[in-house]
């Protein structure tokens, strides 16, 4: 995995070139434009980045434009995942979780960014990623973090642990649960397999 460091603006695809938008056909331009009115904003307001001075994404977003239809059914399903209500620091913690047990360097940058904007205690967001038990999270973001902490690397969910979140969450909210560590795992595959970088804040804007 290249380091931010070495890693300047042609290089934050890894695997893959970085696609400009004025190389897209009609299909991947209709998901680009998706991706420029939702999570361009998301990305700014949390402080990380997405894409760059040029237009070119990085990310997984480069990767799913080349897969229009695939990635308007992801955008589909993960924003019914979000409509479905769990409390932000809940998400965080969540995805943190899933982005460390991979682990996928750019996931776990861009969500560390968005847990403190979230509130997630900056001590929780790291010891998450440091695959350790977090403390000062709120009961129902601690319950998920450790049904996905379980998941991640026992690939099983104690009795203990499931009656307790069927109190808190109720069998949707578990549901919903899953869901959200599945979409987190479809894009943790993808930035690893690709070998993406966590862009270098002077090479990305």
């Amino acid at each position: 995995m290249q380091s931010a460091q070495d890693c300047g603006p042609d290089r934050l695809g890894g695997r893959l070139a970085l696609l400009a938008p004025e190389d897209l056909d009609g299909a991947q331009m209709q998901v680009y434009r998706v991706l420029e009115q939702m999570v361009v904003p998301e990305a700014a307001h949390d402080g990380f980045t997405v894409r760059l001075s040029d237009g070119r994404f990085i990310g997984p977003f480069n990767a799913l434009l080349r897969v229009p239809e695939l990635a308007a059914g992801l955008g589909r399903f993960t924003a019914e995942v979000t409509a479905a209500g769990l409390a932000e620091e809940v998400r965080q913690a969540v995805i943190l979780t899933v982005g460390a047990a991979w682990p996928a360097p750019y996931e776990i940058e861009a969500h560390r960014c968005a847990a403190r904007t979230a509130g997630v205690p900056e001590a929780a967001i790291e010891a998450i990623i440091r695959g350790e038990v977090p403390e000062g999270l709120g009961r129902q973001a601690a319950t998920a973090q450790r049904l996905a902490a379980a998941l991640m690397k026992q690939r099983e969910v104690p009795d203990e642990l499931y009656h307790e979140a069927v109190d808190l969450f109720g069998e949707p909210g578990i549901i919903t649960v899953l869901c959200l560590i599945g979409q987190y795992q479809i894009i943790s595959s993808i930035l690893v397999c690709f070998q993406v970088p966590v862009p270098d804040p002077e090479t990305a804007s």
